[in-house]
């Protein structure tokens, strides 16, 4: 299985590992040994040791490089759903957010991201340090990429500016999370089609009532 995008180590992304690298080669190897096993059979049941093993180096090299098997992850998460995923510009608030969703769920289909956030996700609930890379890693991230939508909305005339983005931006990654956190890599026409609703609905409410305006969206749009 190919990576998405070149190794963190070419990129600037969320510090999920050291920046000394003492083989462009080796690096890579490691983190596709990892996307492989992690797809075949999940985040928790992949060791350092088989990555060391199918990657040809050895665990030292591994741990030298990133200090636990989360960090190693985060990076190869990382690789496979980029930080600064452009997010479509469709015409529609409606439409944005549903070509997200869609987008994230091909990449939780076709590749073992979903394996390996519903993992990292897992595991964060007992390690504080985790949690803080999660959030460096996806949370900060994914709330970008919602500001960015957002603001296309209110620069058109569909919304009033919401005075929570953050929250906003939460609520639909917390609607996805549970999904992966069931095993569910698919996320489905109703169920898309449930959330942009419910974002949408939360945008409006959350927006100055002396500026709220009237929100425009087509069913069509989301489809």
């Amino acid at each position: 299985m190919t990576l998405l995008v070149e190794p963190q180590a070419q990129r600037d992304t969320p510090r999920a590992a050291p920046a000394r690298r003492r083989s462009a080669r080796s690096h890579a190897a490691v983190l596709k040994a990892a996307c492989v096993l992690a797809g075949a059979r999940g985040y928790a049941a992949t060791s350092i040791e088989e990555i060391a093993a199918k990657a040809g180096v050895g665990k030292q090299t591994i741990y030298r490089w990133w200090p636990n098997k989360a960090a190693l992850f985060i990076e190869v998460y990382c690789a496979l759903v980029p930080p600064d995923l452009i997010a479509d510009d469709t015409g529609t608030l409606a439409g944005d957010l549903a070509a997200l969703l869609t987008r994230l769920s091909r990449l939780y289909v076709r590749t073992p991201a979903g394996n390996i956030l519903s993992g990292l996700i897992a595991e964060a609930q007992t390690a504080d340090a985790l949690a803080a890379q999660l959030r460096d890693a996806y949370v900060n991230p994914r709330r970008l990429i919602m500001r960015a939508i957002f603001a296309r909305a209110v620069a058109r005339g569909e919304i009033a500016n919401p005075v929570d983005l953050d929250g906003l931006s939460d609520l639909l990654s917390a609607a996805v999370w549970f999904r992966l956190l069931l095993g569910q890599r698919h996320l489905d026409r109703a169920f898309k089609q449930w959330l942009v609703e419910t974002v949408l609905r939360a945008a409006q409410a959350s927006a100055p009532r002396e500026r709220a305006k009237v929100m425009r969206h087509d069913r069509a749009d989301r489809r």
